[in-house]
């Protein structure tokens, strides 16, 4: 039975694993697709640096996991490319794909998920973040195996400047959008890891995402803490899906299905979910 419309489920965590968090995720869509639960945001972030790739990026053709010296890899359930996180803040939003806020399609699932980011910055006092009204723009190279190299329709700038990237997987009952908000910039070294035609590529990609991607510590012009983005968010989303929000743990079952996928992960490189 489909839960009620109006209903919202919130998900507070905080530090996780890489495993841990694409696992969770995968339960949250498993659980939403077959009526169990309403729609559901779970905020979270990573106890240190992990690389994930995109659901059908080819791995070996994207990442030298030689280089990768410790940092885990893990396939997202989501789309797009790969992505190296550390310090950002995460949103993971769960919904059926009939559900009447998000009932329009791909795009216009998109749009909707932005207003409520929109919503979450202007908490933090960031007025002047901006929704990509067009359609893919390549910051990097053409070949650029980063998330960050391009800027996707509904993506959201800052003075141009790529701030929030997100990518979406659908299912027939229900969707998964995932978004990374880079609070600080990351320990680790993206470009070392990923794999490039030439020297010369990896350069160019490098000096092209520092000139076309920006932080909400930069952006704020002082440190923000991930408590207070992980607020902030909340409060977004809050006032642009109104309804009766309710902050509660994972289900049993989904308890059991995340589980289960954590076991699966232990034969998998990398982790698919």
């Amino acid at each position: 039975m489909r839960m009620m419309s109006d209903t919202w489920r919130y998900i507070e965590d905080g530090l996780g694993e890489g495993h841990w968090n694409m696992a969770v995720d995968q339960a949250l869509l498993r659980s939403c697709a077959r009526g169990f639960t309403p729609p559901t945001l779970r905020l979270y972030g990573w106890k240190s640096p992990v690389l994930t790739v995109g659901y059908a990026q080819n791995l070996e053709r994207t990442v030298d996991l030689e280089q990768c010296r410790g940092i885990p890899c893990v396939r997202r359930p989501t789309g797009g490319r790969a992505l190296l996180h550390h310090r950002e803040l995460t949103y993971c939003l769960v919904a059926p794909v009939d559900h009447p806020r998000f009932s329009g399609g791909l795009k216009q699932t998109f749009a909707a998920v932005s207003q409520a980011l929109l919503l979450g910055l202007r908490e933090l006092g960031i007025d002047q973040a901006r929704i990509n009204g067009q359609k893919k723009i390549q910051l990097a190279g053409q070949r650029s195996p980063a998330c960050f190299s391009s800027l996707h329709h509904c993506e959201i700038t800052f003075h141009e400047r790529k701030l929030i990237g997100s990518a979406q997987r659908r299912t027939q009952g229900a969707f998964l959008q995932h978004g990374s908000i880079p609070i600080a910039a990351s320990a680790g070294d993206i470009h070392s890891i990923l794999r490039y035609d030439s020297p010369a590529d990896r350069a160019a990609d490098i000096e092209k995402m520092k000139m076309f991607t920006t932080t909400l510590n930069a952006v704020c012009g002082q440190p923000i803490s991930f408590e207070r983005a992980r607020s902030a968010l909340r409060a977004g989303f809050e006032k642009c899906f109104a309804g009766n929000w309710i902050a509660e743990g994972l289900t049993r079952a989904e308890k059991n299905h995340r589980d289960s996928l954590l076991e699966s992960a232990v034969s998998a490189s990398p982790a698919i979910f």
